[in-house]
């Protein structure tokens, strides 16, 4: 099928264009945005999704699996409309952040990817019911998926990375039920561990505030030792100032004793001349 052949939405804002053999969008899709509602690019040689994603911003439905697309841009995240996203049989290693804002999206197929990750910002996705991740290469889930309890109904991630299966048993890598409840356990474990965190930094800067304490109580004793020594040696200046004025007060006292008896003696010797 030549991929420059007329193409519109039907009456209802479907769009078929699988099978196209396209390696790019066509700058002209970007026309239908006010009447394009279900999209289906599925079976083409797509190996990116352009930022301009984002014009098509009444969709519904998407439907780009089986392509060789590696990334999905940021701006997917504008698809605020968007209730099912079909991505799986393509080269995707991760999922920006930014499909949190996709708050209408019900069903998100990614399986047979090669995704490493899946974003915490998952969990934005609040209208969730079935999340496929089978055949990537998944070490682990994040936690914040736990916030999707009661919402999310169908959650498949068997044939992942060997590491999901130390935190998930193989057996229940289809079983939403178990799955949320190993990750509920695992975010309490988590939540301890911050706790713990939080008072080692609290102890850490009470150790660090009574370091300083002592330092400063340190320092205090040693200038008050210092004073004392200063006082101590004042006392003894005091104290031989004492000594000093004491002995010199009897020095005079005998002088004047001494002076008198003299002048007994002179007095009593001029008497007998006369």
């Amino acid at each position: 099928m030549d991929e420059n052949e007329d193409y519109q939405p039907d009456s209802s804002g479907h769009l078929d264009l699988k099978y196209r053999g396209w390696i790019t969008l066509q700058p002209n899709l970007y026309s239908f945005a006010p009447c394009l509602f279900y999209l289906d690019l599925s079976f083409n040689s797509l190996q990116t999704l352009p930022d301009e994603i984002s014009y098509l911003n009444l969709l519904q439905e998407f439907n780009c699996s089986c392509n060789n697309i590696q990334y999905l841009p940021e701006s997917i995240g504008s698809l605020e409309c968007l209730r099912v996203f079909k991505a799986n049989g393509n080269k995707i290693t991760t999922i920006p952040s930014s499909i949190g804002r996709c708050k209408s999206l019900e069903e998100f197929v990614v399986s047979e990817n090669n995704l490493i990750a899946l974003p915490h910002d998952i969990a934005g996705c609040t209208a969730l019911q079935s999340l496929l991740l089978q055949n990537n290469n998944l070490p682990r889930l994040p936690l914040s998926l736990t916030s999707l309890s009661g919402i999310l109904r169908e959650l498949d991630v068997t044939n992942n990375n060997s590491q999901l299966a130390v935190t998930l048993p193989e057996k229940i890598h289809n079983d939403i039920n178990s799955i949320m409840w190993i990750l509920m356990l695992q975010q309490e474990e988590l939540g301890g561990i911050e706790s713990i965190k939080q008072d080692v930094k609290i102890l850490q800067h009470d150790v660090f505030y009574v370091e300083g304490e002592l330092s400063d109580s340190l320092k205090r004793v040693t200038m008050l030792e210092r004073k004392k020594l200063r006082l101590e040696e004042d006392m003894k200046a005091v104290e031989y100032f004492l000594k000093v004025r004491s002995h010199g007060r009897r020095f005079w006292e005998l002088i004047w004793i001494l002076w008198q008896k003299g002048k007994r003696a002179f007095s009593l010797r001029l008497r007998d001349r006369l």
